[in-house]
Protein backbone atom coordinates (compact mmCIF):
# COMPACT_ATOMS: atom_id res chain seq x y z
CA UNK A 1 0.00 0.00 0.00
CA UNK A 2 1.29 3.48 -0.83
CA UNK A 3 2.10 5.73 2.13
CA UNK A 4 -0.87 7.68 3.40
CA UNK A 5 -0.94 11.40 2.53
CA UNK A 6 0.77 13.53 5.12
CA UNK A 7 3.04 10.77 6.38
CA UNK A 8 6.41 12.20 7.48
CA UNK A 9 9.37 11.84 5.15
CA UNK A 10 12.59 10.04 6.10
CA UNK A 11 13.10 6.56 7.57
CA UNK A 12 9.86 5.16 8.93
CA UNK A 13 9.42 3.53 12.30
CA UNK A 14 9.10 0.13 10.66
CA UNK A 15 12.45 0.69 8.95
CA UNK A 16 14.07 1.54 12.28
CA UNK A 17 12.57 -1.64 13.73
CA UNK A 18 13.86 -3.78 10.89
CA UNK A 19 17.37 -2.42 11.28
CA UNK A 20 17.22 -2.73 15.05
CA UNK A 21 16.40 -6.41 14.95
CA UNK A 22 19.82 -7.30 13.64
CA UNK A 23 22.61 -8.30 16.03
CA UNK A 24 22.14 -5.13 18.09
CA UNK A 25 18.39 -5.64 18.52
CA UNK A 26 18.09 -4.84 22.20
CA UNK A 27 20.14 -1.64 22.12
CA UNK A 28 18.61 -0.38 18.90
CA UNK A 29 15.06 -0.91 20.08
CA UNK A 30 15.70 0.65 23.46
CA UNK A 31 16.59 3.87 21.65
CA UNK A 32 13.46 3.94 19.53
CA UNK A 33 11.29 5.74 22.04
CA UNK A 34 7.83 4.68 23.11
CA UNK A 35 5.24 4.16 20.41
CA UNK A 36 4.02 6.50 17.69
CA UNK A 37 4.45 10.26 17.77
CA UNK A 38 2.83 12.97 15.72
CA UNK A 39 2.75 13.90 12.05
CA UNK A 40 1.74 17.38 10.92
CA UNK A 41 -0.10 17.97 14.18
CA UNK A 42 -1.91 14.62 14.02
CA UNK A 43 -1.54 11.98 16.71
CA UNK A 44 0.05 8.85 15.24
CA UNK A 45 -0.97 5.41 16.50
CA UNK A 46 1.51 2.75 15.50
CA UNK A 47 -0.11 -0.51 14.41
CA UNK A 48 2.17 -3.36 13.29
CA UNK A 49 0.41 -6.54 12.18
CA UNK A 50 1.14 -9.65 10.16
CA UNK A 51 -2.36 -9.23 8.73
CA UNK A 52 -1.33 -6.01 6.96
CA UNK A 53 -0.14 -8.31 4.16
CA UNK A 54 -2.87 -10.97 4.41
CA UNK A 55 -5.38 -10.53 1.62
CA UNK A 56 -8.94 -10.08 2.82
CA UNK A 57 -7.90 -9.42 6.43
CA UNK A 58 -5.71 -6.54 5.27
CA UNK A 59 -8.62 -5.22 3.20
CA UNK A 60 -10.90 -5.18 6.25
CA UNK A 61 -8.32 -3.43 8.38
CA UNK A 62 -7.68 -0.78 5.75
CA UNK A 63 -11.38 -0.07 5.31
CA UNK A 64 -11.82 0.13 9.08
CA UNK A 65 -8.82 2.43 9.53
CA UNK A 66 -10.03 4.71 6.73
CA UNK A 67 -13.42 5.04 8.44
CA UNK A 68 -11.74 5.68 11.79
CA UNK A 69 -9.43 8.36 10.38
CA UNK A 70 -12.37 10.04 8.66
CA UNK A 71 -14.17 10.25 12.01
CA UNK A 72 -10.97 11.28 13.80
CA UNK A 73 -9.04 13.54 11.40
CA UNK A 74 -6.66 14.42 14.24
CA UNK A 75 -5.41 10.82 14.39
CA UNK A 76 -3.33 8.81 11.92
CA UNK A 77 -2.94 5.03 12.14
CA UNK A 78 0.44 3.76 10.95
CA UNK A 79 -0.57 0.26 9.84
CA UNK A 80 2.25 -1.90 8.49
CA UNK A 81 3.33 -5.49 8.11
CA UNK A 82 5.73 -7.66 10.11
CA UNK A 83 6.03 -11.32 8.98
CA UNK A 84 4.08 -13.73 11.16
CA UNK A 85 6.99 -16.12 11.73
CA UNK A 86 8.98 -13.45 13.62
CA UNK A 87 6.08 -11.32 14.83
CA UNK A 88 5.84 -12.40 18.47
CA UNK A 89 9.62 -12.38 18.90
CA UNK A 90 9.85 -8.85 17.52
CA UNK A 91 7.05 -7.53 19.72
CA UNK A 92 8.50 -9.28 22.77
CA UNK A 93 11.82 -7.49 22.24
CA UNK A 94 10.06 -4.17 21.80
CA UNK A 95 7.83 -4.51 24.84
CA UNK A 96 10.77 -5.59 26.99
CA UNK A 97 12.61 -2.46 25.85
CA UNK A 98 9.64 -0.24 26.71
CA UNK A 99 8.94 0.50 23.03
CA UNK A 100 5.30 -0.47 22.70
CA UNK A 101 3.06 0.12 19.68
CA UNK A 102 -0.14 1.89 20.68
CA UNK A 103 -2.34 -0.64 18.85
CA UNK A 104 -1.17 -4.09 19.89
CA UNK A 105 -2.34 -6.93 17.65
CA UNK A 106 -1.40 -10.41 18.90
CA UNK A 107 -1.84 -14.06 18.07
CA UNK A 108 -4.46 -14.67 20.76
CA UNK A 109 -2.62 -17.64 22.25
CA UNK A 110 0.22 -15.26 23.25
CA UNK A 111 -2.00 -12.62 24.87
CA UNK A 112 -1.82 -14.08 28.38
CA UNK A 113 1.98 -14.06 28.28
CA UNK A 114 2.01 -10.35 27.46
CA UNK A 115 -0.66 -9.62 30.07
CA UNK A 116 1.17 -11.67 32.69
CA UNK A 117 4.25 -9.51 32.24
CA UNK A 118 2.21 -6.39 32.89
CA UNK A 119 2.51 -5.23 29.29
CA UNK A 120 -1.22 -4.88 28.51
CA UNK A 121 -3.84 -2.52 29.92
CA UNK A 122 -6.83 -4.24 31.60
CA UNK A 123 -9.97 -3.35 29.65
CA UNK A 124 -12.69 -4.40 32.11
CA UNK A 125 -13.84 -0.84 32.84
CA UNK A 126 -14.09 0.04 29.15
CA UNK A 127 -15.79 -3.24 28.25
CA UNK A 128 -18.48 -2.69 30.89
CA UNK A 129 -19.78 0.20 28.82
CA UNK A 130 -20.29 -2.01 25.76
CA UNK A 131 -22.32 -5.04 24.73
CA UNK A 132 -19.16 -7.06 23.99
CA UNK A 133 -19.41 -9.25 27.13
CA UNK A 134 -22.98 -10.18 26.14
CA UNK A 135 -22.66 -10.59 22.36
CA UNK A 136 -19.17 -12.04 21.91
CA UNK A 137 -18.15 -15.64 21.36
CA UNK A 138 -17.55 -17.59 24.60
CA UNK A 139 -13.93 -17.89 23.45
CA UNK A 140 -13.53 -14.25 24.53
CA UNK A 141 -12.79 -15.85 27.91
CA UNK A 142 -9.33 -16.60 26.52
CA UNK A 143 -8.58 -12.87 26.90
CA UNK A 144 -8.90 -13.01 30.69
CA UNK A 145 -6.07 -13.12 33.18
CA UNK A 146 -6.98 -13.38 36.86
CA UNK A 147 -10.59 -12.68 35.94
CA UNK A 148 -9.89 -9.47 34.04
CA UNK A 149 -10.03 -9.02 30.26
CA UNK A 150 -6.89 -7.62 28.63
CA UNK A 151 -8.08 -7.60 25.04
CA UNK A 152 -10.87 -8.21 22.55
CA UNK A 153 -10.86 -11.45 20.58
CA UNK A 154 -11.12 -10.90 16.81
CA UNK A 155 -11.48 -14.49 15.64
CA UNK A 156 -12.44 -17.68 17.45
CA UNK A 157 -13.20 -20.80 15.47
CA UNK A 158 -13.92 -24.49 15.43
CA UNK A 159 -11.77 -26.82 13.38
CA UNK A 160 -13.04 -27.80 9.94
CA UNK A 161 -12.26 -30.80 7.77
CA UNK A 162 -11.08 -29.75 4.31
CA UNK A 163 -11.18 -32.63 1.86
CA UNK A 164 -10.72 -33.53 -1.80
CA UNK A 165 -13.95 -35.26 -2.78
CA UNK A 166 -12.46 -36.87 -5.87
CA UNK A 167 -9.59 -38.45 -3.92
CA UNK A 168 -11.99 -39.82 -1.31
CA UNK A 169 -14.22 -41.28 -4.02
CA UNK A 170 -11.21 -42.85 -5.75
CA UNK A 171 -10.58 -44.85 -2.57
CA UNK A 172 -14.25 -45.74 -2.13
CA UNK A 173 -14.46 -43.62 1.00
CA UNK A 174 -17.12 -41.19 2.12
CA UNK A 175 -16.59 -38.01 4.06
CA UNK A 176 -15.28 -39.22 7.44
CA UNK A 177 -17.35 -38.51 10.53
CA UNK A 178 -15.09 -40.23 13.09
CA UNK A 179 -11.32 -40.25 13.64
CA UNK A 180 -11.12 -43.93 12.69
CA UNK A 181 -12.93 -43.24 9.41
CA UNK A 182 -10.50 -40.39 8.69
CA UNK A 183 -7.47 -42.60 9.30
CA UNK A 184 -8.90 -45.51 7.29
CA UNK A 185 -9.62 -43.21 4.33
CA UNK A 186 -6.17 -41.63 4.59
CA UNK A 187 -4.49 -45.05 4.62
CA UNK A 188 -6.49 -46.13 1.56
CA UNK A 189 -5.49 -43.01 -0.39
CA UNK A 190 -1.78 -42.69 0.46
CA UNK A 191 0.50 -43.87 -2.34
CA UNK A 192 2.01 -42.87 -5.69
CA UNK A 193 2.85 -39.37 -4.49
CA UNK A 194 -0.61 -38.75 -3.03
CA UNK A 195 -1.10 -38.39 0.73
CA UNK A 196 -4.25 -39.18 2.64
CA UNK A 197 -3.69 -36.49 5.26
CA UNK A 198 -1.81 -33.23 5.57
CA UNK A 199 -0.26 -31.59 8.62
CA UNK A 200 2.81 -29.76 9.88
CA UNK A 201 5.49 -32.44 10.16
CA UNK A 202 8.52 -30.33 11.04
CA UNK A 203 9.10 -28.49 14.35
CA UNK A 204 6.80 -25.49 14.37
CA UNK A 205 4.32 -23.75 16.74
CA UNK A 206 1.54 -25.29 14.64
CA UNK A 207 2.49 -28.69 16.08
CA UNK A 208 0.75 -27.67 19.30
CA UNK A 209 -2.54 -26.72 17.66
CA UNK A 210 -2.68 -29.73 15.36
CA UNK A 211 -1.84 -32.21 18.12
CA UNK A 212 -4.19 -30.59 20.64
CA UNK A 213 -7.04 -30.66 18.10
CA UNK A 214 -6.89 -34.46 18.05
CA UNK A 215 -6.69 -34.69 21.84
CA UNK A 216 -9.52 -32.23 22.58
CA UNK A 217 -11.63 -33.42 19.65
CA UNK A 218 -11.46 -36.96 21.00
CA UNK A 219 -12.61 -35.83 24.45
CA UNK A 220 -9.24 -35.51 26.16
CA UNK A 221 -7.13 -32.61 27.40
CA UNK A 222 -3.48 -31.83 27.98
CA UNK A 223 -4.17 -29.83 31.14
CA UNK A 224 -6.90 -28.86 33.58
CA UNK A 225 -8.20 -25.48 34.68
CA UNK A 226 -6.98 -26.08 38.25
CA UNK A 227 -3.36 -26.26 37.11
CA UNK A 228 -2.80 -29.98 36.59
CA UNK A 229 -1.49 -31.68 33.48
CA UNK A 230 -3.19 -34.71 31.94
CA UNK A 231 -0.96 -35.50 28.96
CA UNK A 232 -0.56 -39.09 30.20
CA UNK A 233 -4.27 -39.71 30.86
CA UNK A 234 -6.01 -42.48 28.91
CA UNK A 235 -8.06 -39.95 26.93
CA UNK A 236 -5.03 -37.84 26.03
CA UNK A 237 -2.95 -40.87 25.03
CA UNK A 238 -5.80 -42.05 22.79
CA UNK A 239 -5.89 -38.63 21.12
CA UNK A 240 -2.11 -38.59 20.70
CA UNK A 241 -2.26 -41.99 19.06
CA UNK A 242 -4.94 -40.84 16.61
CA UNK A 243 -2.77 -37.83 15.76
CA UNK A 244 0.23 -40.11 15.22
CA UNK A 245 -1.67 -42.51 12.97
CA UNK A 246 -3.10 -39.66 10.88
CA UNK A 247 0.30 -38.03 10.46
CA UNK A 248 1.77 -41.34 9.31
CA UNK A 249 -0.21 -40.65 6.12
CA UNK A 250 1.18 -37.10 5.71
CA UNK A 251 4.26 -35.90 3.83
CA UNK A 252 7.30 -35.48 6.07
CA UNK A 253 9.23 -32.27 6.70
CA UNK A 254 6.59 -29.72 5.66
CA UNK A 255 5.11 -26.63 7.29
CA UNK A 256 1.62 -25.20 7.05
CA UNK A 257 1.92 -23.29 3.79
CA UNK A 258 3.54 -26.25 2.03
CA UNK A 259 0.71 -28.43 3.32
CA UNK A 260 -1.85 -26.00 1.91
CA UNK A 261 -0.14 -25.88 -1.48
CA UNK A 262 -0.12 -29.67 -1.69
CA UNK A 263 -3.82 -29.74 -0.85
CA UNK A 264 -4.61 -27.14 -3.53
CA UNK A 265 -2.72 -29.15 -6.14
CA UNK A 266 -4.46 -32.45 -5.38
CA UNK A 267 -1.54 -34.08 -3.56
CA UNK A 268 -3.22 -34.18 -0.13
CA UNK A 269 -6.71 -35.56 0.41
CA UNK A 270 -7.66 -34.17 3.84
CA UNK A 271 -6.51 -31.72 6.47
CA UNK A 272 -7.84 -29.90 9.52
CA UNK A 273 -7.77 -26.12 9.82
CA UNK A 274 -9.80 -23.09 10.75
CA UNK A 275 -12.18 -21.17 8.47
CA UNK A 276 -9.39 -18.90 7.25
CA UNK A 277 -8.14 -21.58 4.84
CA UNK A 278 -11.28 -21.19 2.74
CA UNK A 279 -9.89 -18.05 1.09
CA UNK A 280 -6.95 -20.03 -0.22
CA UNK A 281 -9.14 -22.53 -2.07
CA UNK A 282 -9.72 -19.93 -4.77
CA UNK A 283 -6.05 -20.35 -5.67
CA UNK A 284 -6.56 -23.96 -6.77
CA UNK A 285 -6.60 -24.70 -10.48
CA UNK A 286 -9.83 -25.45 -12.34
CA UNK A 287 -8.82 -29.10 -12.33
CA UNK A 288 -8.93 -29.25 -8.54
CA UNK A 289 -11.09 -26.42 -7.15
CA UNK A 290 -14.50 -28.07 -7.77
CA UNK A 291 -13.42 -31.09 -5.71
CA UNK A 292 -12.24 -29.19 -2.60
CA UNK A 293 -14.96 -29.22 0.07
CA UNK A 294 -15.46 -28.54 3.77
CA UNK A 295 -17.21 -30.51 6.51
CA UNK A 296 -17.41 -30.75 10.27
CA UNK A 297 -14.18 -32.08 11.79
CA UNK A 298 -14.64 -35.84 12.39
CA UNK A 299 -14.52 -35.78 16.19
CA UNK A 300 -17.14 -36.22 18.92
CA UNK A 301 -16.14 -32.77 20.23
CA UNK A 302 -15.38 -29.65 18.17
CA UNK A 303 -11.81 -28.57 18.91
CA UNK A 304 -11.61 -24.80 18.91
CA UNK A 305 -8.92 -22.23 18.57
CA UNK A 306 -8.38 -18.51 19.01
CA UNK A 307 -6.65 -16.76 16.16
CA UNK A 308 -5.92 -13.13 16.96
CA UNK A 309 -6.86 -10.33 19.32
CA UNK A 310 -6.43 -6.59 19.79
CA UNK A 311 -5.04 -4.88 22.88
CA UNK A 312 -3.84 -1.63 24.42
CA UNK A 313 -0.33 -1.51 25.92
CA UNK A 314 0.14 -0.61 29.56
CA UNK A 315 1.40 2.88 30.36
CA UNK A 316 0.01 4.48 27.22
CA UNK A 317 -0.70 8.23 27.14
CA UNK A 318 -4.36 8.76 28.19
CA UNK A 319 -5.17 10.75 25.04
CA UNK A 320 -3.80 7.97 22.86
CA UNK A 321 -5.51 5.34 25.01
CA UNK A 322 -8.89 6.92 24.28
CA UNK A 323 -8.13 6.95 20.55
CA UNK A 324 -7.03 3.31 20.59
CA UNK A 325 -10.21 2.34 22.41
CA UNK A 326 -12.30 4.21 19.83
CA UNK A 327 -10.68 2.09 17.11
CA UNK A 328 -11.31 -1.12 19.07
CA UNK A 329 -14.93 -0.09 19.69
CA UNK A 330 -15.42 0.67 15.99
CA UNK A 331 -13.96 -2.71 15.01
CA UNK A 332 -16.37 -4.34 17.48
CA UNK A 333 -19.48 -2.54 16.23
CA UNK A 334 -22.25 -4.48 14.44
CA UNK A 335 -21.52 -2.70 11.15
CA UNK A 336 -17.85 -3.59 11.09
CA UNK A 337 -18.39 -7.11 12.41
CA UNK A 338 -20.78 -7.74 9.52
CA UNK A 339 -18.20 -6.28 7.14
CA UNK A 340 -15.56 -8.57 8.67
CA UNK A 341 -17.65 -11.61 7.81
CA UNK A 342 -18.32 -10.39 4.27
CA UNK A 343 -14.70 -9.59 3.47
CA UNK A 344 -12.76 -12.30 5.29
CA UNK A 345 -15.26 -15.18 4.97
CA UNK A 346 -14.66 -15.96 8.64
CA UNK A 347 -17.18 -16.01 11.49
CA UNK A 348 -16.99 -12.71 13.36
CA UNK A 349 -16.91 -12.99 17.16
CA UNK A 350 -20.05 -10.86 17.51
CA UNK A 351 -23.23 -12.95 17.38
CA UNK A 352 -25.45 -12.72 14.29
CA UNK A 353 -22.80 -11.04 12.13
CA UNK A 354 -23.22 -13.31 9.11
CA UNK A 355 -25.39 -11.32 6.72
CA UNK A 356 -27.77 -12.85 4.18
CA UNK A 357 -25.47 -11.57 1.45
CA UNK A 358 -22.43 -13.20 3.04
CA UNK A 359 -24.25 -16.51 3.51
CA UNK A 360 -25.49 -16.47 -0.08
CA UNK A 361 -22.01 -15.80 -1.44
CA UNK A 362 -20.26 -18.17 0.99
CA UNK A 363 -22.59 -20.95 2.22
CA UNK A 364 -19.72 -22.45 4.23
CA UNK A 365 -20.10 -19.56 6.69
CA UNK A 366 -23.12 -21.25 8.25
CA UNK A 367 -20.99 -24.30 9.10
CA UNK A 368 -18.13 -22.14 10.34
CA UNK A 369 -20.46 -20.24 12.66
CA UNK A 370 -21.96 -23.44 14.11
CA UNK A 371 -18.51 -24.86 14.75
CA UNK A 372 -17.34 -21.64 16.42
CA UNK A 373 -20.40 -21.72 18.68
CA UNK A 374 -19.73 -25.34 19.72
CA UNK A 375 -15.95 -25.10 19.96
CA UNK A 376 -14.01 -26.34 22.99
CA UNK A 377 -10.71 -24.52 23.34
CA UNK A 378 -7.50 -26.41 22.65
CA UNK A 379 -5.53 -23.88 24.70
CA UNK A 380 -4.83 -24.04 28.45
CA UNK A 381 -7.51 -22.75 30.79
CA UNK A 382 -5.25 -22.32 33.80
CA UNK A 383 -3.85 -18.80 34.22
CA UNK A 384 -0.27 -19.90 34.93
CA UNK A 385 -0.30 -22.24 31.94
CA UNK A 386 -1.54 -19.38 29.77
CA UNK A 387 1.17 -17.05 30.99
CA UNK A 388 3.80 -19.69 30.21
CA UNK A 389 2.18 -20.88 27.02
CA UNK A 390 5.36 -20.40 25.00
CA UNK A 391 7.10 -23.04 27.11
CA UNK A 392 4.07 -25.34 27.07
CA UNK A 393 3.87 -25.05 23.28
CA UNK A 394 7.58 -25.84 22.86
CA UNK A 395 7.28 -29.01 24.94
CA UNK A 396 4.17 -30.21 23.09
CA UNK A 397 5.90 -29.49 19.77
CA UNK A 398 8.85 -31.63 20.87
CA UNK A 399 6.45 -34.45 21.75
CA UNK A 400 4.82 -34.09 18.33
CA UNK A 401 8.24 -34.46 16.71
CA UNK A 402 8.81 -37.67 18.67
CA UNK A 403 5.42 -39.01 17.60
CA UNK A 404 6.20 -38.22 13.96
CA UNK A 405 9.83 -39.35 13.73
CA UNK A 406 10.37 -42.16 16.26
CA UNK A 407 9.01 -45.61 17.07
CA UNK A 408 8.80 -44.90 20.80
CA UNK A 409 5.42 -46.02 22.19
CA UNK A 410 2.82 -43.28 22.36
CA UNK A 411 2.23 -43.88 26.07
CA UNK A 412 5.95 -43.44 26.74
CA UNK A 413 6.07 -40.14 24.83
CA UNK A 414 2.97 -38.98 26.71
CA UNK A 415 4.55 -39.86 30.07
CA UNK A 416 7.70 -37.94 29.16
CA UNK A 417 5.62 -34.95 28.07
CA UNK A 418 3.73 -35.08 31.36
CA UNK A 419 7.00 -34.99 33.32
CA UNK A 420 8.37 -32.14 31.21
CA UNK A 421 5.23 -30.03 31.59
CA UNK A 422 5.14 -30.50 35.35
CA UNK A 423 8.83 -29.63 35.67
CA UNK A 424 8.39 -26.52 33.53
CA UNK A 425 5.76 -25.14 35.89
CA UNK A 426 7.98 -25.76 38.92
CA UNK A 427 10.99 -23.93 37.53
Amino acid sequence: MAPAPGRPAGPSRRRVLTLGLAATAGAALAGCGAGGGSAGGRTVLEFPSWQAAEGSFALWWRELIAAFEEARPDVEVDFYSIPYDSYVDQLTIRFAAGDRPEITHLPARNAAEFAGRGWLTPLADRLRGTDIPRTWTPLQEEMELNGEAHGVLLLGYGYTLYYNERLLESAGAGVPTTPEELIAAAEAITGDGIYGFGATTTPNPDNYTELAAFVVGNGGALSTDDGGFTADSDAAVAGLDLYRRALAQAPRGIQGQQRNELFLTGKIAMLLDGPFLLNELAGASEAHRPHLKVARAPFPHVPGGVSNSIHMPAGIDPHKADAVWELIALASSPEWQRRYTELTLNPAPRADSATARALEETPELALFQRLADEAESIFPGNQTHRERFGRVSDLVSAAATSLITTDEPTASIAAHLQDELEAAMES
